[in-house]
């Protein structure tokens, strides 16, 4: 079940959704979506306020990634 406080907290645009222990976040192939699979919830939480709750997503390599490919394009 999605925590929608944690949710009101993201800013990143490539985020699409978080559950317990994984986020989901724009893929990079055209209309795909990438998991990410954290190890404990704890470990999921402190990437999403490290990265997550970043405009920019913060120097998370994926949000960098989907950045270069939109300035490719």
């Amino acid at each position: 079940m999605p925590n929608l406080t944690i949710e009101a907290l993201i800013k990143c645009p490539f985020f699409i959704k978080e559950n317990v222990d994984y986020i989901c976040c724009e893929g990079y192939i055209k209309n795909t979506s990438m998991l990410t699979k954290f190890p404990s919830s704890a470990s999921k939480r402190e990437h999403e306020k490290k990265y997550c709750y970043k405009e920019d997503g913060g120097k998370c390599p994926m949000a960098k990634q989907l950045y270069a490919k939109y300035e490719k394009e």
